[in-house]
Order: structure tokens, then sequence, then C-alpha cells
């Protein structure tokens, strides 16, 4: 019914994936940069306390501009363009990002204009992140990765041809030379999307390169935990890229256009790691794009379709990229069907045929009503049905330091994320 419209967009105990603004903030947290959340005061003791892990243990230069209701009214700019250069000129960060609140965003606030002035009145790279705190932290961070992406390797877009292959930059002959020369050159690539939001063990950076390593890769940067603005910058001489979170896709759609560096999607995690690092391969060397495990996920049948009725039906649901990796290894590893639901916003070209994608908590409820069996965060245990076979899978983006203590690496055999 029309009128009952409303309930398919209402949480009334379920919690919201982290919002988009500290998508940001997490996506650029380790770069240098300064990001300034234009937002009424309180908010930034939202993000540190809740949706940020390296708080306490590494600084970074994120601001609220404190907006107040009369700036608003009037549309006073000039008090934040103030602020942020004051700020700029103590701290010197390497470059300016602004995100806002609903609040900017209903009143028109022109941030472009804005990103203009400052990177006039302080020399700094200066760009704005458009949100709104109505998205998920897939939004926020894709869109911060991809801003931080044209700022970093313009210059390098600018030796691309109208084509988009590379003309003569880093890169290029190894493609040709990976699959062909004996002495063996590694594959480089970058990894794209990782944030603690999908990965708060900080020991997953080190364990993805690790394993990318002893897979016969060189890793070129981590986009972004653990490498600096200086290994970022040499990601145009990749020849391809492993997308390891929905956050990390437009940088890689962009990547492939601007650059002709394909892209695989997937974490290499379980048995599904040999899979996933063949297919990173031949991504590299046919120049195509992949997402080995949707193959994997198309090749079951469909949920109506299975032919045992008695045979427990699973379900993975959270983030597509990490839970349709997960479910790629339960069914490599169990034999066994596992459908992937998505639950995060960032999901274009990431599902399987057969994915479901319930917006809001009543559709959230009534899929996951329909199985005997279902991996997710604790926080969703209470929308399964009762008796059903529940296997915890905490995600700091949606119960966030709840089950901190219960978060594992995904990388290793019986972790989480």
């Amino acid at each position: 019914m029309a009128g009952e419209s409303w309930k398919s967009q209402t949480w009334w105990n379920l919690p919201v994936y982290t919002g988009d603004v500290s998508g940001v903030c997490s996506a650029l947290y380790e770069l240098g940069g300064m990001v300034v959340m234009h937002d009424p005061s309180g908010c930034n003791s939202t993000y540190n306390t809740h949706d940020e892990i390296r708080w306490v243990s590494m600084e970074s230069l994120i601001f609220l501009s404190g907006l107040t209701q009369l700036d608003a009214i009037t549309g006073n700019d000039q008090r934040l363009i103030d602020d942020i250069v004051s700020a700029a000129n103590t701290f010197h960060p390497a470059f300016i990002a602004i995100a806002n609140s609903p609040v900017p965003w209903l009143i028109g606030t022109d941030f472009e204009a804005i990103c203009k002035k400052v990177t006039a009145l302080t020399g700094i790279a200066s760009f704005h992140v458009e949100t709104n705190a109505m998205h998920d932290y897939t939004k926020g961070a894709g869109q911060a990765f991809l801003h931080l992406a044209k700022m970093l390797l313009s210059e390098d877009a600018g030796a691309a041809g109208d084509s988009g292959t590379l003309r003569g930059l880093p890169g290029t002959d190894r493609i040709i030379a990976a699959d062909t020369n004996p002495d063996g050159r590694r594959i480089r690539l970058n990894i794209l999307g990782m944030t603690p939001l999908d990965y708060p063990v900080r020991e997953d950076a080190m364990a993805m390169r690790r394993i990318l390593e002893e897979e016969g890769f060189e890793v070129v940067s981590n986009w972004a935990i653990g490498d600096g603005l200086q290994s970022l910058k040499r990601s145009a001489g990749a020849d391809v890229n492993l997308v390891v979170s929905s956050t990390g896709m437009e940088t890689a759609r962009w990547m492939e256009e601007t650059f002709g560096i394909p892209y695989t999607v997937g974490v290499p995690t379980g048995s599904f790691r040999r899979i996933l690092c063949e297919a990173v391969k031949k991504s590299a060397l046919t120049r195509k794009s992949s997402v080995p495990y949707l193959e994997i996920l198309n090749s079951l049948p469909s949920r109506e379709k299975r032919k045992n009725p008695d045979t427990p039906v699973r379900c993975i649901a959270g983030e597509p990229v990490t839970m349709g990796s997960a479910a790629a290894d339960i069914v490599l590893t169990d034999g066994k069907p596992c459908d992937l639901i998505a639950l995060t916003e960032t999901r274009q070209g990431l599902l399987p045929e057969h994915g479901f994608t319930p917006e809001g908590e009543r559709q959230i409820r009534e899929v996951l009503a329909e199985y005997e069996e279902v991996t997710a965060d604790p926080m969703l245990k209470e929308a399964c049905r009762s008796g059903c076979r529940f296997h915890a899978l905490p995600h700091f983006a949606l119960s966030g330091r709840l089950y901190l203590d219960q978060i594992g690496s995904l990388l290793e055999k019986g972790g989480s994320l």
C-alpha cells in the first residue's frame, strides 16, 4: 500500500550502518590530509567514539566546523573558510577534504566554490566529498577514494591516451612480460577499498600484503591502511587493482577508464584464495576485469530450484565483496549453496543473479526469516526465524565496538570481519 511505503524506510530495532561522513573520515584517516566535517557541534565525538578505532593510537587532522543556526540561516560561509585556512596554516596538511551533514546539503552550500577559495588562500589542494548523512559508509568512503585518486593521479591521467590505455607509464611492459619472460617479473597491483570499517584488525593490512606477495604479486599501494600518499601516487603504474571491499569500486572503475588498469574483486580468504589470485593474474594479462566470486555463486541453483527441500537453506548477509568472498569460500569448503544478501548501498555489479538487496528493517526481517542457517553480524540474529542456526560474523561498520573483542581476521582460517 502506498500509504505504508514509509515502513520500508523505517528502522525500529536493528542498527543502521556507519554513515557516509564517517566513511570519508575513515578512508582518508592515515594519509596526512585534513578532513573537515561541516556540521553542528558534537559529531566529531560521535565519529571518534563509535566509528574510528585508530583514534587512541594514531593522530589525524579531523575537524568539525561547529555550524550554528545563525550561520546556516544567513549563509555565513566565510567563517568556515576562515577556520579551515587558520587550521591549514597551523598544521600544513597534504590536502583538505570537506564533507557535510544534512543542513549544509539542504540549504545548498556551494562547496565547490569554498574549496576553490580555500585552495587559493592556502595553496593546498582541496576537494569536497558530497555527503548528507543519509547514506552508508560505502558511499562516503567510495567517493573519498575517488576524489583522492583524481587529485593524486591527475598528471598521470594526462599521460593516458584518448582510449584510456597506458602510454609509457610504468606497468605496461610488465603486463606483457609477466606471462612470457623467464625472469618471472611480478605482476604489480594496488589494494583498493581497505578501511577499518570493513577490516578493523590492524594486522589484516599486513596479512593481505603477505598473502599477495606469497602468491607472486608486488603490492604497489594499499588504499588506505599502512601506506602514505607517496605509495598511492605510484598507483597508476600498477598492472591490476584488487578491490577488497565495495568502497574501492568507484576508484577501480575510474582507473580502468583512465589508465586501462583492469580490476579483480574479492578477498583472498580460505578456499577462495587461490581462485581469486588466479583471477587477478588473468585480469592483468588479458586486461579484463572480473568478479570471480560471482562465477561461483552464479553456478548455484536458485533457492526455488534446489532439489532437496530438506537441506537447510543458508545465506550470508552484509557488505557484498567481503561477504561474497566468504560465501564462495563456504561453497568451496562445504559444498553447500549459500545465498548472498547485500545490506550496504554500493553493490552495482557485485551481486550474483540470485542475490538479495532488502531495503529497510522490514524487508531485512522478511528475507532473513526465509533461511534456516544465517551468517551475519550478531545484531541481525534477532531478525532471523526462531531456531535458526546462526553463525556470528561481527562487522565493525554495523555493530561497532560491541563485539570488537570477537572480531578476527577474515584472511585467516576461522576469522571474521
